[in-house]
């Protein structure tokens, strides 16, 4: 049996009393990392028991509003996702060292260390961070708790700060994922003029809360505007993520997934190409619903959808090329394009070309 000091183990035991969590679990990972080569069999209880052990800052009912009553986030205690998420492989490379540092967390606290605990995910709107959020509480088989912020942001700026804390209490109570979703509106620069000096108060409250987050719980913040956050928050995260628009590839495979044919997969991928997913399952609600009263195939519709979407987003000549290069991937000919488009039989080869040299 490995030899405890007298010293260290009174100190614990002090922490421990004294309900001082941090120092008492600090002083237990270091215990039990010197246990696991001489009693292996204790270490990894010791060390499961400390993964299970809870927050004193648990609260019973969930935290509401003082004011509105509202509560002030959204809780999903088993996670089902409606549509199976599409990554990128870097992006499903650094998901699933998430998911495997977690699920494998007492193996790495036998060493002394502990698994990722708060991530940030950025990008532009409708891209997958908050199905990346849903897809990990899913995978780990945890809660998910929502920051509702419309609650949580209060006309009097102290109430705000308080509102904050609360969640962030009541989420390190149990075992959860807790999104923190529109970052950017509670973690802004504090060097911004505009802002008062209570709203940067709330960015030091937060960063407060992120540091004493328990890694028996994952916190993921996501933000469309990284620009906007205050340099201080940035070193506060284990691991950033980047969520990109879906490339063609991507596009044709969420197609496929939708049950479109695999060439028209391709070919509508390019007219896709620069739409999130959340305007493409926008565009496949629409278009399978247009096919549905107007008795047309889904895929007629969908092609439809989209260019008359691009069409009205850019140049309208794009709207005609892209009639033309679907037509064409259908098996037309020149001529007949040029029939069905009210067109000269010289232009559609001359725009094929244009199209196909881009």
């Amino acid at each position: 049996m490995v030899h405890v000091d007298e010293k260290e183990l009174s100190l614990l035991f002090h922490q421990g009393i004294q309900g001082n969590a941090s120092s008492f679990v600090l002083l237990a990972r270091r215990l039990v990392s010197r246990l696991k080569k001489s009693d292996p069999t204790a270490a990894i209880l010791l060390a499961e028991t400390l993964a299970a052990m809870p927050s004193s800052t648990r609260s019973v009912t969930q935290p509401v509003d003082a004011d509105s009553r509202r509560g002030l986030l959204r809780e999903d205690i088993t996670v089902v996702l409606e549509h199976e998420p599409i990554w990128s492989p870097e992006l499903a490379s650094k998901l699933g060292r998430v998911i495997e540092e977690r699920k494998l967390a007492t193996k790495l606290r036998l060493s002394g260390l502990e698994p990722m605990k708060a991530l940030l995910f950025k990008g532009p709107p409708g891209v997958g961070k908050t199905m990346a959020s849903q897809w990990i509480a899913r995978e780990l088989g945890l809660p998910l708790l929502t920051l509702d912020l419309a609650s949580v942001m209060s006309s009097l700026l102290g109430k705000t700060g308080t509102n904050v804390r609360a969640v962030i209490d009541y989420a390190r109570g149990f075992p959860c994922v807790l999104l923190l979703d529109e970052f950017d509106s509670i973690a802004k620069r504090r060097d911004d003029e505009r802002d008062v000096g209570e709203l940067k108060r709330l960015v030091t409250v937060l960063l407060q809360a992120i540091d004493e987050w328990p890694s028996t719980s994952l916190l993921v913040a996501a933000t469309n505007h990284a620009e906007l956050l205050d340099p201080a928050v940035w070193r506060r995260f284990d691991l950033l993520l980047d969520f990109d628009s879906p490339s063609e590839s991507a596009i044709a495979q969420f197609l496929r997934a939708e049950d479109v044919h695999e060439t028209a997969a391709a070919e509508l991928a390019t007219i896709y190409a620069g739409s999130s997913y959340a305007d493409l399952r926008r565009f496949v609600q629409s278009a399978r619903k247009t096919a549905i009263l107007s008795d047309r195939s889904f895929e007629e519709a969908l092609a439809e959808e989209l260019l008359i979407t691009t069409a009205r987003s850019t140049d309208p000549t794009l709207l005609r090329d892209a009639k033309i290069k679907r037509l064409a991937a259908e098996g037309a000919s020149h001529r007949e394009i040029a029939q069905k488009l009210g067109i000269s039989h010289p232009t559609v080869g001359r725009r094929l070309r244009k199209v196909k040299g881009s």
